[in-house]
């Protein structure tokens, strides 16, 4: 991840964009606010769409409020697989 002050940087969104190709940037305007720039893959578009779907947000809240939930010890435990299983 690399800084980009703007106030000490004179750089055009193309130049902006392809230092996010290489690097996920974090701008800083002169009163300090902060923004993120980074190439975005299919899985991260997904997870910005879902992050903003109020009907899944809601369901992964009741999911993780059930009494059905087990820990992965106790998974491992159930399944018989050792924590130092080599798939692991």
């Amino acid at each position: 991840m690399k800084m980009v002050e703007l106030d000490q940087l004179n750089l055009t969104v193309s130049e902006l964009i392809e230092l996010a190709e290489r690097d996920t940037l974090i701008i800083r305007k002169a009163d300090g606010t902060e923004f993120v720039l980074s190439a975005v893959d299919d899985f991260s578009a997904e997870v910005e769409a879902l992050s903003q779907n109020q009907e899944f947000m809601e369901f992964l809240a009741e999911r993780s409020q059930s009494p059905n939930r087990v820990s992965l010890e106790e998974a491992r435990k159930r399944l018989g697989i050792s924590p130092s299983h080599p798939s692991m």
